[in-house]
């Protein structure tokens, strides 16, 4: 049985962590029925009274009835691990790096530039590049009900806007012992927290909500993914059938670029890879890359985006989950993408429960 969330006395409540997401005219959300894609939409106050069970499966349906167009299905008949954007697509591309439980950061990247009125009418995709899970903090690394509240908040934004946003895997989105850090089982402990703070069943259907997600994005004016991309390049093919490549899989979520100009190893990449990438996916050469995974602190600066870093071009590690600084990138019709910073001292009094 799931826990009743009077029982979850150390997770915050529905509205609290929802009240970080908002601000945006409308009610609090629920079914009301399928649209014309087949999935479920939500418009009253009903949504909070669904449990949390409900909400989870409402995503992983959401999220793998992404149209066929966007998300092509692979050699089994069953939506593949890439996001394919039509040439003519007009909308904004709202791009987030690793977040990490940062709830705060999180909720200033939908209220700048009036982001979350943009997913409303369809203006905009926001696309989460994965690793929204598990303070990285030190001191914070074991401490996992803050992933549960960032996850309800995704969960949240996934049923809300389901043709508006993608998530894409990140290696943080596992409940398996082979994430670890300075020697902390993190993903078992996600999942140790999941079972106790809701149930059996509901950790069960966040692994199947991890196994739904896809892998990349390209987009005619931009190619994104978690970690990097794999050594040589990966073909079209390779990424809708992704789970029939496990190493691929692993590379795209795990890579690291190479940063001391050697040979890379299987777990780096170079920028030559990045060349590679650009051409067995037939985009052009200046094509920019966005990925996450590997903020670059130790070559020190303020900041949390590099921008071309180690001698590559049109290049970009981004990373959403600093506490002093909030960059993400807006790109729209060009490849002249935009990086902006998300003000971080906002009002809780602008942030209700009813706004989204």
């Amino acid at each position: 049985m799931e826990k009743s969330e009077t029982e979850c006395v150390k997770i915050k409540t529905e509205e609290d962590t929802t009240a970080a997401v908002s601000e945006t005219a409308g009610a609090v959300s629920c079914i009301t029925g399928p649209d014309q894609k087949g999935r479920p939409v939500l418009l009253s106050r009903l949504y909070k009274k669904m449990s949390h069970i409900e909400k989870l499966k409402m995503a992983i349906k959401n999220t793998l009835a992404i149209d066929e167009k966007i998300r092509p299905v692979n050699s089994k008949g069953q939506p593949g691990g890439f996001i394919d954007f039509p040439a003519d697509d007009p909308r904004e591309m709202i791009i987030t790096g690793d977040i990490h439980t940062n709830k705060r950061n999180l909720k200033a990247i939908l209220k700048d530039s009036k982001n979350l009125y943009k997913l409303e009418a369809d203006e905009a995709v926001l696309i989460f590049m994965g690793d929204v899970v598990h303070d990285e903090r030190t001191g914070h690394l074991g401490e996992m009900e803050s992933s549960i509240e960032i996850m309800d908040i995704v969960l949240h934004l996934i049923n809300k806007y389901p043709n508006n946003v993608i998530y894409l895997l990140g290696n943080h989105d596992t409940l398996t012992p082979q994430l670890a850090k300075n020697g902390i089982l993190q993903g078992v402990l996600y999942h140790e927290a999941l079972i106790h703070h809701r149930s059996a069943e509901y950790a069960d259907l966040i692994n199947e909500f991890f196994d739904s997600l896809t892998v990349f994005v390209r987009h005619k004016y931009f190619l994104a993914m978690h970690a990097g991309p794999v050594r040589g390049g990966i073909g079209e093919s390779e990424l809708i059938n992704i789970h029939s490549y496990p190493d691929c899989k692993h590379q795209l979520t795990w890579n690291r670029i190479n940063e001391v100009h050697s040979t890379p190893s299987r777990k780096e990449y170079s920028p030559q890879d990045l060349d590679y990438l650009r051409k067995t996916l037939k985009v052009s050469k200046n094509t920019p890359v966005f990925v996450g995974h590997n903020p670059l602190w130790k070559w020190g600066g303020e900041d949390a985006v590099w921008v071309n870093p180690v001698q590559t071009h049109d290049h970009v590690i981004l990373y959403c989950g600093a506490r002093e600084i909030c960059p993400y990138i807006s790109i729209k019709k060009t490849f002249k993408y935009e990086i902006k910073y998300a003000n971080l001292k906002l009002k809780k009094s602008q942030f209700v429960l009813g706004d989204i």
